[in-house]
Formats: C-alpha cells, sequence, structure tokens
C-alpha cells in the first residue's frame, strides 16, 4: 500500500494522550488493528466503524480527529481504499 500523503492524524496524539493503544481502542471499536494503524497514519481512509467509534471512545468530534481530506473520501473496501501519494 502507498504511503499517505496525510501523516499522522490528530486521533494518534488522541491515543497517546489517553494513554490508549491503537489495539484497545481497535478491540472497542470493533475494526481490524491493522486499518485502524493504517488510518491513523493517514495511508487509509477511516471505515465507517471509525467515524462512529474513534469519537465515542475519545470523547471529541470526528472533525478534530482527522483532517479535512481524510473525511473528504468515502472508505471502499474493494480498493482497500488506499490514499493516493
Amino acid at each position: 500500500m502507498a504511503r499517505g500523503n496525510h501523516g499522522w492524524q490528530p486521533a494518534k496524539i488522541e491515543l497517546f494522550k489517553q494513554r490508549l493503544s491503537i489495539q484497545q481502542v481497535a478491540d472497542e471499536i470493533g475494526v481490524p488493528y491493522e486499518h485502524l494503524k493504517n488510518t491513523l497514519a493517514g495511508r487509509t481512509y477511516p471505515m465507517p466503524e471509525v467515524r462512529r467509534g474513534l469519537p465515542r471512545v475519545l470523547g471529541k468530534p470526528l472533525r478534530d480527529l482527522f483532517c479535512a481530506e481524510m473525511l473528504g473520501a468515502s472508505y471502499d473496501p474493494s480498493k482497500a481504499s488506499a490514499v493516493r501519494s
């Protein structure tokens, strides 16, 4: 998968501040660890489960957790939704 040009998302910093691991949050919201890790790194657009679950777990609005470019595209599982560089 190509490295995205969006870099680490604000959600990653929020996880760090709240002392949560990517694995803990992935388990809590019911998504694969690899997907959440890649989404936080700006490589993959967030699945609907991430868009719904992450704000609930972190107590922050979705718009504060991802850059606008990451939220502007829809997740497409048939294309693995890799962010293009």
